[in-house]
């Protein structure tokens, strides 16, 4: 992927901030010489808008809008968000999973980490499943103290996995499930949420992977036909 890009684990990182409130901009310089783009971070004026107010203290929050939440989901390597289709999807494909924003007008950023846990998985799965994934992980959306796994920590850990399994350019079924099992290990899930929180980050990564293939294919038809 070229241009400046933030991967899922640095996502993961600015998520974290926000709620903190904290400044991402250690994590911003990370990703500026990650992909080599060019001159000084900070002599850079064609920064996304995002990434410009959330280096503002003072318009720094704990809350996200739905403009906010694409604007920085497009940020993400392999994402591609629209705001009529999360707009679709947090009223009517996962209302029940998603609740209502809990900051005013805007959403809480576990909120925002399921927004951006559903635009990986439509890759490879219909919204019923979505749901099903989101109702097992994830419970009551007013009440994160029900999540079997909070769902920053579920996004960082297949993130986690994909980076993982990406690097080392293998699919092999038994290195994926090798390393999904150590990420849920003293989880304190039972056996069997263990085991299916494993097939879980499994499946996500996977769906990463598949639109990383899905780009790959795009660009070199647009090489092609030009």
């Amino acid at each position: 992927m070229k241009g400046y890009y933030l991967t899922r684990l640095e996502m993961g990182k600015i998520l974290q901030c926000i709620r903190n409130q904290e400044n991402p901009y250690d994590i911003l310089v990370e990703a500026w010489k990650r992909t080599g783009s060019k001159g000084e971070f900070e002599d850079n004026h064609n920064l996304p808008p995002i990434f410009q107010k959330l280096l503002k203290a003072e318009e720094r929050a704990i809350g996200l809008s739905i403009n906010e939440i694409v604007s920085l989901g497009n940020q993400i390597e392999y994402a591609s968000f629209r705001s009529t289709a999360v707009q679709n999807w947090v009223k009517r494909d996962i209302k029940d999973w998603i609740g209502s924003p809990q900051h005013g007008k805007k959403y809480s950023i576990e909120q925002a980490a399921i927004l951006f846990i559903v635009e990986d998985l439509k890759n490879t799965h219909d919204f019923e499943s979505i749901r099903l994934l989101l109702k097992f992980a994830f419970n009551n959306p007013a009440d994160r103290n029900d999540d079997l796994i909070n769902p920053l920590i579920f996004y960082h850990a297949y993130a986690s996995l994909f980076e993982e399994v990406h690097s080392n350019n293998t699919l092999s079924a038994v290195v994926i499930k090798t390393k999904a099992k150590e990420l849920c290990s003293n989880s304190g899930l039972t056996s069997f949420q263990s085991e299916a929180m494993e097939s879980l980050l499994i499946s996500s990564s996977l769906s990463v992977e598949a639109a990383y293939f899905q780009t790959m294919s795009k660009r070199y038809l647009e090489r092609a036909l030009r």
